[in-house]
């Protein structure tokens, strides 16, 4: 009887002890402990120091979230397209102030504003054969007696101080006609010397304003220039 009553207790231990580890609530269930927390602790605005809310007031907003649709910068102040810039040039020089009055003629249809000015120069008045000073006034005018009777035409005695007492023998406008005056004078036993000869004359200039683009080479005003003065064209910085 003792042994069977034994044998119910292990039994019912047994049975007790299946129902509490298969059966018990999962509340029960051992808890996993939390990460520890890091950082510092929230802190009221007027808790902070002067040098943190200084700190705090530099650093840079969060960005705005996107919303997928590009944006558009327009620059500040102003909603028009670039203006083309302006340039400025000069051209020139012209031989006159007809050619000059011409060529701002074909620049008013461009939109180019033109005005003009005069810069001092020579312009070349040709090939001067001469002989070269004589000793003495009695002397050049000895030659200049005997080549006129040779039959020498247009020649005088020199009286400017540069070149005193020599003997122009003619001013032409090409060179071919002057190598052949001093041709001439070599067969009558003369050393004839060329050298270009040169006049005092204004320069014309053509000052023009512009869009870039607009201002044309100098190469439209061609046929208003001397054959010996190309016109050219000066690009420089607009004033005013």
């Amino acid at each position: 009887m003792k042994r069977a009553l034994l044998l119910i207790l292990i039994l019912a231990n047994c049975g007790f002890l299946a129902w509490h580890r298969w059966y018990s609530a999962p509340g029960s269930a051992a808890l996993t402990p939390a990460p520890p927390l890091t950082g510092k602790p929230l802190q009221l605005a007027s808790e902070l120091s002067p040098a943190e809310l200084k700190a705090l007031g530099t650093q840079a907003p969060a960005p705005a979230p996107t919303t997928g649709a590009p944006v558009v910068a327009a620059a500040a102040g102003t909603g028009a397209a670039p203006v083309s810039a302006l340039a400025c040039a000069s051209y020139g020089p012209f031989p006159s102030d007809d050619a000059l009055q011409q060529a701002i003629g074909r620049l008013k249809p461009l939109g180019i504003q033109a005005t003009s000015h005069l810069v001092a120069g020579k312009a070349k008045l040709g090939y001067w054969v001469y002989l070269p000073p004589f000793a003495s006034k009695r002397e050049a005018d000895g030659a200049v007696a005997l080549l006129k009777k040779r039959g020498v035409k247009d020649i005088y005695v020199v009286t400017d101080e540069a070149n005193r007492n020599a003997i122009s023998l003619g001013v032409f406008s090409q060179r071919s006609y002057a190598a052949d005056r001093q041709k001439q004078l070599r067969k009558m036993g003369y050393h004839a010397l060329q050298a270009e000869r040169f006049r005092d004359e204004p320069h014309y200039w053509l000052d023009a304003k512009g869009l870039a683009g607009a201002l044309p080479q100098a190469a439209v005003f061609s046929d208003l220039s001397e054959e010996d003065a190309p016109i050219g064209k000066a690009v420089g910085t607009c004033s005013g």
